[in-house]
């Protein structure tokens, strides 16, 4: 039989009722979700092919959907304090989970749509924002609402990758800045709470500033990487930089010694971090870092080697060290972003030579791409369904742009996936496709005047 898989990731499902006012929900592209799924399962009937829908990571954004009580009723236009997001037990996960299930009705409703095809099925790979799918209760829940309940066989969930049919997919996480890493992901329990997950200092990030922030900037959730994203406001709100950067330093205490990796850059980080903290507790000489580029050239050179704690390693090291970008902050951000691309282009490099993969597909990083690894092999990003941009190359001005006017790139969307299929040998091909709304209805449409006319023919 023949077969084809279809590759998203970082859908980013959170408790819905974003025109309610939830300016924490990222995903409004329920709509279009479900006409791709109903396309390509109109495909796999009429040509006999098995498909199988792999979800790679951060599906769900369980980090900005509050742990309600039972009998609590969400508001989407409240500000819940930081406490409610945090908590990670199965029972807070399940709620979680209840709520995204009850906030997005289509998107669940096609995915029971798209089982009752036998041909069918699907696989969640959890990633750093929905690592709350280890849970037996939320994958029982969610098996539910897809009408799967008693069948683990078409409904999958795998704790990191899927490695199979010369094909590797997974988040991509693990391998990328500090700040999103687990100790162990396969098993990913707090070791100072059994009953609960372990949150790393990007997820705690997210809890304690990203979901006060997106209330008044709510573009910032579409910058990756964290660390790229604080130099970025670093050049447009020097005040909002100043409590990230703030709320970020108080959090290196949960960075568990033994995920860092050990060596003579970690310790002048370490000590950088120190000073770093020490200086911003200093208001005399804060106050002549706000006024004085010579002081704040210095002030950014700091936080630059401070910072290496959480980020991707970058080619040559620090160049903050070196004093080589003086008191520019954007291009800071730009190696920052530069550094998580070359990064997963060499992670994917050792799977094709560890794991026998022909094809190797991430997420994670927002920023679809498809590149060549030599031998026949590829590396392919598939992106995300929210608002993202390249911007590594943007100006000041495009920064000032996005900044005054969110919404003229907030509206944008690009709706890529990976699609993978195999040849007569059985080995995998994969392409990145984009999915437009307009072009699938009408195409659909104009197979449903030929059946009509020429009912052989489909």
């Amino acid at each position: 039989m023949s077969k084809f898989k279809i590759v998203v990731s970082d859908l980013h499902l959170g408790a819905g009722y974003a025109h309610d006012g939830n300016r924490l929900e990222d995903f409004d592209q329920d709509d279009a979700f479900a006409t791709l799924l109903s396309h390509l399962s109109s495909e796999s009937e009429q040509s006999g092919s098995s498909m199988e829908l792999v979800f790679a990571g951060d599906t769900f954004e369980f980090l900005q959907v509050p742990a309600l009580d039972a009998r609590e009723a969400f508001e989407p236009a409240r500000a819940y304090p930081a406490a409610r997001y945090e908590p990670t037990d199965e029972a807070s996960s399940r709620r979680k989970m209840d709520l995204i299930i009850q906030g997005h009705p289509q998107f669940f409703r096609a995915l029971r749509q798209l089982l009752d095809n036998p041909l069918c099925c699907i696989c969640f790979i959890k990633g750093n924002h929905d690592v709350n799918l280890h849970w037996r209760q939320v994958q029982t829940l969610i098996r539910a609402a897809l009408g799967a309940g008693g069948d683990e066989e078409r409904v999958v969930f795998e704790e990191r990758c899927l490695s199979r049919e010369g094909l590797y997919i997974e988040h991509g996480n693990q391998y990328l800045e500090w700040l999103n890493r687990w100790p162990d992901f396969e098993q990913p329990h707090d070791p100072r709470d059994a009953t609960a997950l372990y949150l790393p200092v990007g997820s705690r990030f997210v809890c304690q500033f990203y979901n006060q922030m997106e209330h008044q900037h709510s573009w910032l959730d579409g910058i990756k990487p964290l660390t790229a994203l604080i130099w970025y406001l670093f050049a447009l709100d020097y005040a909002c930089a100043m409590r990230a950067l703030i709320s970020l330093v108080r959090l290196v205490p949960s960075l568990i010694w033994g995920s860092l990796p050990v060596g003579w850059a970690i310790h002048e980080s370490l000590q950088a971090h120190e000073e770093l903290q020490h200086a911003l507790d200093d208001g005399r000489h804060m106050a002549a870092v706000a006024t004085s580029l010579k002081e704040r050239s210095l002030f950014y050179n700091q936080v630059d080697m401070a910072l290496d704690l959480y980020a991707v390693p970058r080619s040559g090291g620090s160049l903050g060290r070196l004093g080589a970008y003086g008191h520019a902050v954007i291009p800071r951000g730009q190696d920052e972003q530069l550094a998580q691309r070359d990064r997963l282009c060499q992670v994917a490099e050792m799977k094709r030579i560890h794991e026998g993969a022909r094809v190797i597909v991430f997420g994670h990083v927002h920023e679809p791409c498809s590149l060549d690894l030599g031998g026949g092999a590829q590396y392919l990003n598939a992106g995300s369904w929210t608002w993202s941009r390249d911007m590594a190359e943007a100006s000041h001005g495009d920064w000032q742009d996005l900044f005054r006017n969110p919404d003229r790139y907030m509206s944008l969307r690009r709706l890529t996936y990976v699609r993978i299929d195999y040849d007569s040998r059985g080995e995998p091909h994969g392409s990145l496709l984009t999915f437009h709304i307009d072009a699938a209805l009408r195409q659909t449409l104009w197979q449903r005047f030929r059946t009509w006319i020429s009912p052989s023919e489909s």
